[in-house]
């Protein structure tokens, strides 16, 4: 068993994830952090080498110049006198540069020196001399450190005359006070200019990243002001940003399909009520007038009968309203078999015969074609649309079941009639629940209206598509459109 600190048994409330906006000012922030210490690290490397290189370089100025006065005025002391101690020796804090400079013959004897180099630095310090044509500028020099806490840079170099043939060591140091002024300073800078940068960037990365979520809060803003009786408010699109124009519109038609939903459950509840309260009332009604006087057996019996009736109605109208809420269930699934679809209408067709007979209406069965499918849900559906059919086609009319093989394999199951038809103002509105638009203007309350609902939920299921086609007159089809059969002859 894993423990949790966060879990609810050890009394901890779990830590709450940072909110968006949160996130993208800490991404913003800690992204800009890492650019300005890529940035100032490059920029301090710079100082540094430049202070680096304008040593070495006043230190191989120093060396030429005494080694021009050894090449060119070998004997002349005092002459090489001036050239050691010029620049040279130490001064106060505020000198910009203080040279130190010796020179010893190729035998390690000193010859001449910045007075009191002795002191501050020991030729020992120096190392061994290194030959300029041989080495690069930043080979040459060292740093030290001397107990006074003073930084000096050395640079030890032998130089020869080719004429006379004799060689020197040349030992050169610079004291540069202001260099370690200038170090402090860019470091001081470089953390400054670091930390203002990153603090800088989190205020500017808060206020980004709260102007970019704008849009959201917009969003939710709309959302909370949707209630059951604010159903038509939407998000305005044109002014969200490309990546929440999607998000928007699907919100949108969501709500759409939310306000659609409601108004049709709304009307359907007050039709249930309605449809539920006829029969209810009639029951009432009779037994009422029933049990206002004496009655003899027979007509208590005729009562009976009449509610008997309507009680059968009402059990067939709540069983048709639970077999369309359980086709509306998304997890509802069915069971497919290869069909064949002009044999399953033959069998409808046989059933129907003696009640086609008594309204003198003709039958025809045509075409071929196979579905997956479930057979008793496709019985069902062709059973109610003749059903229907046959409730509004003349005697010596005629019915045709039509089953057709359409593009992609796809199967198309017709049921036509020639009967009154139906005005084209209740078409789209055939197939909802409890719609009844009675084709031959009389009211037909023995029906519950749900016929066709239930249809349409039936090829639904299957992944179909219903459509209808009406004209006063002249009669109406009802297409009914499945996808093609993939599965075998078992």
């Amino acid at each position: 068993m894993s423990l949790n600190p966060a879990d609810p048994a050890f009394g901890l409330k779990p830590v709450a994830p940072l909110s968006i906006t949160a996130r993208l000012a800490v991404l913003y922030t800690a992204s800009t952090y890492v650019m300005l210490l890529a940035t100032t690290a490059f920029l301090y490397l710079v100082v540094m080498s430049g202070l680096e290189q304008d040593d070495v370089y006043f230190l191989v100025d120093k060396v030429h110049r005494v080694e021009w006065a050894l090449q060119h005025h070998p004997d002349d002391l005092s002459f090489l006198d001036h050239e050691v101690k010029w620049e040279g020796g130490p001064k106060d804090f505020e000198a910009v540069h203080s040279f130190y400079s010796r020179i010893l013959d190729d035998q390690g004897q000193l010859l001449i020196e910045t007075p009191g180099m002795a002191k501050v630095i020991p030729s020992a310090r120096f190392g061994s001399p290194v030959d300029p044509e041989l080495s690069s500028r930043s080979e040459m020099m060292q740093r030290w450190r001397s107990p006074e806490g003073r930084n000096f840079c050395l640079l030890s170099v032998r130089a020869r005359d080719g004429q006379i043939g004799q060689s020197w060591v040349i030992q050169v140091a610079l004291d540069d006070p202001g260099e370690e002024v200038t170090i402090d300073n860019v470091r001081r800078l470089t953390f400054v200019a670091l930390l203002l940068g990153t603090l800088f960037s989190a205020g500017l990365g808060t206020f980004v990243a709260r102007r970019g979520m704008k849009p959201l809060r917009e969003i939710a803003l709309t959302a909370e002001r949707i209630t059951a009786n604010q159903l038509k408010e939407r998000v305005d699109t044109t002014r969200q940003p490309k990546e929440l124009a999607l998000l928007a519109t699907a919100l949108n038609r969501m709500l759409g399909r939310l306000e659609d939903s409601f108004v049709r459950m709304s009307q359907f509840a007050e039709d249930v009520a309605h449809e539920l309260r006829t029969p209810i009332h009639n029951m009432m009604g009779e037994a009422e007038v029933t049990l206002a006087t004496e009655r003899r057996p027979e007509e208590y019996r005729r009562i009976l009968e009449s509610s008997l009736e309507e009680f059968h109605r009402l059990s067939r109208m709540i069983t048709e309203m639970l077999f369309l809420a359980r086709a509306e269930n998304p997890q509802q699934q069915i069971e497919r078999v290869r069909l064949d679809a002009r044999r399953e209408i033959e069998a409808v067709r046989e059933f129907f015969d003696a009640l086609t007979e008594s309204h003198d209406v003709k039958i025809v069965a045509k075409g071929q074609g196979y579905i997956d499918g479930d057979p008793i849900l496709f019985r069902r559906a062709i059973t109610n649309l003749l059903s229907n059919a046959l409730r509004h086609t003349p005697m010596g009319g005629q019915i045709v079941l039509a089953v057709e093989r359409v593009d992609e394999g796809a199967i198309l199951v017709e049921v036509s009639d020639s009967g009154c038809g139906i005005t084209p103002e209740h078409v789209p509105r055939v197939c909802d629940r409890l719609y009844c638009a009675d084709r031959t203007n009389t009211q037909l309350s023995e029906h519950t209206g749900l016929g066709l609902s239930i249809v349409k939920s039936i090829v639904e299921l299957h992944g179909g598509s219903i459509a209808i086609e009406s004209a006063l007159g002249k009669g109406t089809t009802v297409q009914m459109r499945f996808p093609a059969a993939t599965t075998t002859v078992a």
